[in-house]
């Protein structure tokens, strides 16, 4: 048989892109290398934004915790925010991505697990996608198989350092805590450079975690287990780590055939690091871009796929450069922003907006500019009071 369109990868863009293709009377197959339901390093964090994009409402048994609150820690300081209305859910993966996937099937894509890509061939009349066992024909493939994408080899270099961060992540029984604040989240910053701990609510237990840049940072480990210590968490489970694209750095995420989507494509934040958002918004504009094409008989190169690309900035590529260049000021003058953030308070309103699909980075920074000289003032007297 041959597809339509070949997603590479099931979690979050590949099921969305395949739900979105089979929708649109695509023939659509996915390919997951692994076993679902599979274990996958993630926080388990769903922001409302990346929620509304789903356009299906999450299965009440499947949140884990609903998040209204939001508590900060940086060395002395703490600040929390209530926000009146959701910013996050938190989920486990394995089942959130199961959900995913059943959407993709229901809206008629085939979907064949423990196939592991090991090449692609590109001609020009078709796609040819190999696994370990089997071969499958295609018009188009969309690589959504995650940061260490085999389908983006055929796209662009691969990532180096300075393109990267890192998290690991664990889970903690939370019997015999402080469960209080279970509406909300944790995030502790200043562990090391560009990076944040967190503790989300689970079910019965606790997600906790660090993440950074990976550049400039070291001893992951050591430094999580001394977070999670001063917390007063035990660390019992596997710790498991993870590399994430930085996003707002530009990349090729097309070529002949072939759409990157997700982690693949590098759409990651690189301010909270905070990947489904960008996911399920890459692989709906990897399905429109596949659709609109494909039905119009129109050759799918490089060129005419650059569709996708200029869909994917405007939609929130732009944005993501916003972001980067919040996060790079952050690395530059910590103390003094964090210092601002806390002495303030405001400012972590305005950022959970923009987890709520209320605000855009580029209007948060037109914000903070605005608000420069009243923030400054604020923290200024605040230090010389202290003093």
């Amino acid at each position: 048989m041959k597809y339509d369109v070949i997603v590479v990868g099931g979690g979050p863009a590949g099921s969305t892109a395949a739900r979105y293709c089979a929708a649109a009377g695509l023939e659509t197959l996915i390919l997951e290398k692994e076993y679902f339901p599979r274990v996958k390093t993630c926080a388990g964090g769903v922001t409302v934004a990346a929620l509304n994009l789903l356009e299906e409402p999450v299965p009440p048994e499947i949140v884990e915790s609903r998040c209204t609150h939001f508590y900060g820690f940086y060395e002395d300081e703490k600040v929390a925010v209530d926000m009146g209305q959701e910013f996050m859910v938190v989920v486990s993966r394995e089942i959130f991505d199961m959900w995913l996937i059943g959407l993709a099937q229901s809206a008629g894509a085939d979907f064949k697990q423990g196939q592991k890509v090991t090449s692609i061939d590109v001609c020009a009349d078709g796609v040819t996608v190999r696994t370990e066992s089997a071969a499958y024909c295609g018009r188009i493939v969309v690589g959504a198989d995650g940061v260490n994408s085999a389908v983006a080899k055929m796209v662009r270099r691969p990532l180096q350092k300075n393109d990267l961060g890192f998290c690991l992540c664990s889970e903690v029984d939370a019997a015999g805590y402080d469960q209080n604040w279970y509406d909300g989240i944790e995030i502790y910053y200043g562990q090391m450079p560009m990076s944040y701990g967190w503790v989300f609510p689970k079910r019965g237990r606790y997600s906790v975690g660090l993440g950074g840049w990976l550049s400039g940072a070291k001893n992951f480990k050591e430094v999580l287990e001394r977070f999670l210590q001063k917390r007063g968490l035990p660390l019992e489970q596997e710790i498991r780590g993870h590399f994430v694209p930085l996003g707002g750095i530009d990349r090729p995420t097309v070529s002949d055939r072939i759409i990157l989507a997700g982690d693949a494509a590098g759409y990651a934040d690189p301010f909270t690091g905070e990947g489904i958002r960008y996911a399920v918004a890459s692989g709906r504009l990897a399905a429109e871009a596949a659709n609109f094409l494909i039905s119009r008989g129109v050759q799918l190169d490089r060129q005419n796929l650059g569709v996708y690309e200029r869909n994917c900035y405007r939609q929130f590529g732009a944005d993501l450069k916003a972001a980067l260049f919040i996060a790079r000021q952050f690395g530059k003058f910590p103390k003094l922003l964090l210092g601002i953030y806390f002495r303030c308070g405001e400012p972590f309103k305005k950022s959970l907006e923009i987890l709520q699909g209320k605000m855009t980075y580029r209007q948060f920074y037109r914000w903070l500019l605005r608000q420069a000289p009243g923030l400054l003032r604020h923290w200024i007297y605040g230090n010389a009071s202290q003093a």
